[in-house]
């Protein structure tokens, strides 16, 4: 049995002699668990403080869990690492035993690393072989193999380490595409480590767990250094993730695993929830203890969320604070509501929610992109045409749009969006922003460049450009006309202004914005050249924002917000259909149908005071569905806490 805490217990100096795993829902608190605990050692555990070099780990799931954790920290941070799992092996097995890593490499693939050159993960948002001439390749493997070959980057750049055959079989092998030939693909995985010397996710956790298992040393230094480590998101873990901190914590370290298998949507990175269920530590006992309550929803939700979990033994309770009586009252009445159909009315309803800061959270980013506001069926058809063009690259175009910004066509939207909305604002910032994409801005305004006189010329150009524009003017045209524009005699001290100050990694010669280069294929490019300037406006602005309200579930993962409208249609991935789901649900097993439950569950639990349910108009399937509802209400003696809005 589990024992029961809340999220703001301290944990003692003897629950804190064996490691544990702590099972807690949505807005349960768990990174206030987390963080108030680290305090505690930090400023209570003689391992720590009587030591300059040991500190505690956290490892967590994402980038933004790692910020957050660390806002949260504040001064304690100095005896607190907080990384992702790949950020943790690059900095503390990867880079410092690069000899092992060699070693490692020649051992269990038979390929030879040459120099002394730092091998490391691959740059967020670029691809494995971004910089490298594909005919240095292609010159590469005619000169070792005798054949001629002409890949893609991107077929190239999948080829990479098999984590899932090592767990199953201890076999040491290289995946590739089909589109590769099986006598090359060891050839280009050499080029790749040797040339590039980037790793793929994956084998940053194989190679990661393979340093550890292969030298004891290694395991022994990351003990001494972190004798306590905290594991958040634990359901999403990898296996090999798993192996490695059982390694770690195998003598000495206290590890501490915190989350929720009615969460773990995360299949097909290798997660399973058995993994949390079943993790244990061969010198250790783990304890086991569960947070029950939920800080974040109103009980209507929370009763709407143990309804699709109800085969399990976590069930959650409301534990929200409130201001006063009257602000309880107001909020805990509102009733979950199903949105049945997509009649006028109901549209009508969700643009409005949308308008008042709520979110559309989907199974897919094609059905996020039904939810856009006045964007045509046909524009809709092409945006999911140039997401599905990136399925299988490693490539994130949505954490390009958002983030990176390098790819091609992508920088070129984001420059011109940028300068267009900076005539609008009327805001210097803007358009030093909208330059810096393809200018060394700093030296621009070093040089004082940006002279008044350009400025006004350069509000000047854009008043001719911005008159072109409407709402379904193509982007691509809106670029060139920019372009056009730069040619004219009256703008071509600007021109000479932005042709200086290039940045040198991008230097042309005489500036001119380009959407594509000699790589792109013939159908990404004619479906970038049909996007009209609403549509990818509100792609860039809207949908793939950090603050978007159009999200897919694996996107919502860990926010929350006032206001949620949930629409999840399961693909025939998902074995089986939303009413089975609905009125049979199962959570705990490892298969497609489960899973859907689990992100049906996920998205569910986002909302703060408002949930909504977009669902088929189908009398048939909503009696169904209402009848097992009001069932499970008498079966708990709760009021009824939905309403269908037929």
């Amino acid at each position: 049995m589990a024992t029961v805490i809340n999220s703001g217990d301290i944990l003692t100096s003897e629950q804190l002699k064996e490691s544990m795993r702590i099972y807690a829902g949505p807005g349960a608190g768990k990174t206030h668990f987390l963080v108030e605990n680290v305090r505690n050692i930090v400023a209570s555990s003689d391992k720590i403080l009587n030591s300059n070099s040991r500190k505690v780990l956290c490892i967590t799931y994402t980038n933004a869990a790692v910020d957050e954790i660390k806002s949260r920290l504040d001064s304690y941070n100095r005896n607190v690492e907080v990384y992702t799992i790949h950020g943790f092996i690059i900095k503390y097995l990867i880079i410092p035993y690069q000899t092992e890593l060699f070693r490692i490499m020649q051992e269990d693939f038979d390929i030879k690393i040459q120099g002394n050159k730092l091998i490391s993960s691959q740059v967020e948002g670029l691809g494995l072989l971004t910089g490298v001439d594909r005919t240095d390749i292609y010159d590469f493997v005619e000169k070792n193999s005798g054949n001629k070959v002409e890949y893609s980057k991107t077929s190239m750049s999948m080829i990479q380490v098999d984590i899932d055959e090592y767990h199953k079989t201890g076999k040491a092998i290289l995946v590739k595409p089909s589109k590769i030939d099986i006598n090359h693909n060891k050839m280009l995985k050499e080029y790749i480590w040797n040339k590039a010397r980037k790793l793929t996710h994956n084998e940053i956790l194989y190679f990661g767990y393979r340093l550890a298992q292969s030298n004891s040393t290694i395991c022994y230094a990351l003990r001494v250094q972190f004798p306590y480590i905290f594991v958040d998101e634990f359901q999403d873990t990898n296996p090999l993730q798993t192996l490695l901190l059982q390694l770690v914590g195998k003598k000495s370290s206290q590890i501490s695993v915190i989350g929720d298998i009615s969460q773990s949507i995360y299949s097909f990175q290798g997660a399973k929830p058995s993994m949390f269920n079943g993790f244990s530590l061969s010198n250790t006992i783990v304890q086991d203890m569960k947070i029950e309550g939920n800080r974040r929803s109103t009980r209507n939700i929370i009763r709407l969320c143990n309804y699709v979990r109800q085969r399990d033994e976590l069930v959650q309770v409301g534990v929200r604070d409130y201001e006063s009586d009257e602000e309880k009252n107001a909020i805990e009445s509102v009733k979950v509501k199903f949105l049945v159909g997509s009649e006028d009315k109901n549209t009508k309803i969700i643009e409005q929610l949308i308008t008042e800061g709520g979110v559309v959270l989907t199974r897919a980013w094609a059905a996020a992109f039904e939810y856009m506001n006045d964007v045509s069926p046909e524009q809709k058809k092409i945006l999911r045409k140039l997401y599905n063009s990136y399925y299988i690259s490693p490539i994130d175009i949505r954490a390009e749009i958002s983030e990176h910004a390098n790819v091609t066509w992508v920088k070129s939207f984001k420059f011109i969006f940028t300068l267009v909305n900076s005539f609008y604002s009327n805001s210097v910032s803007d358009i030093i922003d909208a330059f810096s994409y393809f200018v060394d801005t700093n030296k621009l305004v070093k040089s004082n460049g940006l002279s008044i006189q350009r400025l006004v010329l350069t509000r000047k150009l854009l008043l001719k450009l911005t008159s072109q524009i409407t709402k379904g003017a193509l982007v691509t045209d809106v670029i060139d006309s920019f372009n056009s524009l730069l040619q004219e005699d009256e703008f071509q001290e600007i021109k000479r202004m932005l042709t200086n100050h290039q940045k040198s990694d991008i230097r042309t010669g005489s500036f001119q914005v380009t959407c594509f280069n000699e790589h792109d294929r013939d159908d990404l490019i004619k479906n970038v050249c049909l996007l009209e300037w609403h549509t990818a406006q509100m792609l860039f602005e809207k949908v793939f924002t950090k603050n978007s309200q159009y999200m897919t579930v694996h996107q919502a993962k860990g926010l929350e917000w006032e206001k949620v409208v949930v629409s999840l249609k399961p693909t025939r991935f998902d074995k089986t259909t939303f009413l089975d789901m609905f009125l049979s649900p199962s959570i705990l097993s490892e298969n497609p149908a489960d899973e859907f439950a689990r992100m049906f569950y996920v998205a569910c639990s986002r909302a703060k005071n408002e949930l909504y349910i977009h669902i088929d108009n189908n009398n048939a399937e909503v009696a169904l569905m209402k009848k097992s509802l009001v069932q499970y209400c008498e079966k708990n003696e709760y009021d009824e806490f939905f309403e269908f809005c037929t």
